[in-house]
């Protein structure tokens, strides 16, 4: 089962850029750009092609600057309390998108949480109110069974909700529709799990397409999971990146694709 670490949403401006093609590791589809940032040009600088509208980043005390890249520092020694510190979450608005991004672990043990956020209308009291998907990349073991995986969660506040019966209560901090903050604990759903042998000190590509109810994974060019969440064929509304470990993470671009 996969377990997420408190999730707190910031809200952030957008900078719509034109249409890319298509890259390795990736379907056809042309797809807009509404978020990017490549880390290029330091805290002080603004880069006017980074979201927030030419802003820099609002880097938490668990991440630094360097020279064109942002690096994770949480270890839970340096920050206890902080469930893989505070997520670096630009906010946007698309139904279908890709995201990419660039990522080199430091360490073993090093994970990278990159979890996409997807609200759902009220329903009856107790209904899910919240879907996430999610792609966990850590540097492991040998004999581990994954390094990588596709999983899902839905997220309701109803302590009795069905779903929830016999598990240990798992719970998040979320945003609510109208924009207020409360806890809601996690239904897990689907997952698809992968080892393709990632070491440290080397650059990976990654490419997540989520498109309808289909999450596809390319690692460096090779589609390496696909998996059909359950709640994902709806608006999404923020994406997180949060690490644990040693990391360096770059070159984020998030499209919005037209429906197939």
């Amino acid at each position: 089962m996969i377990r997420f670490p408190l999730l707190v949403f910031v809200t952030l401006a957008l900078a719509t850029t034109a249409a890319m093609p298509a890259a390795r590791g990736q379907s056809q589809a042309i797809g807009t750009v509404v978020l990017q940032e490549d880390f290029s040009h330091g805290p002080e600088r603004a880069n006017p092609q980074a979201f927030g509208g030419g802003k820099t980043w609002d880097i938490p005390d668990t991440w630094e600057w360097r020279d064109g890249v942002v690096a994770s520092l949480y270890d839970h020694a340096k920050h206890p309390g902080k469930a893989h510190g505070k997520s670096i979450d630009p906010k946007f608005k698309a139904r279908d998108i890709r995201v990419r991004y660039r990522v080199k672990f430091e360490a073993e043990g090093a994970r990278l949480d990159m979890i996409i956020n997807a609200p759902l209308k009220p329903g009856k009291p107790g209904s899910v109110l919240w879907h996430i998907g999610d792609v966990v990349t850590r540097v492991t073991k040998p004999n581990a069974r994954d390094d990588v995986s596709i999983g899902e969660r839905d997220f309701t506040r109803d302590t009795n909700h069905p779903a929830l019966a016999g598990k240990k209560l798992d719970p998040a901090v979320l945003e609510k529709p109208e924009g207020t903050f409360g806890s809601a604990y996690g239904i897990p759903g689907a997952a698809a799990h992968a080892r393709i042998g990632l070491v440290t000190d080397r650059w990976y590509e990654f490419v997540v397409e989520a498109v309808g109810t289909r999450w596809t994974l390319w690692i460096d060019g090779k589609e390496t999971l696909a998996l059909d969440l359950k709640r994902a064929d709806v608006a999404k509304e923020s994406l997180n990146f949060i690490a644990s470990g040693p990391l360096l993470l770059d070159d984020i671009v998030i499209e919005a694709l037209p429906k197939p």
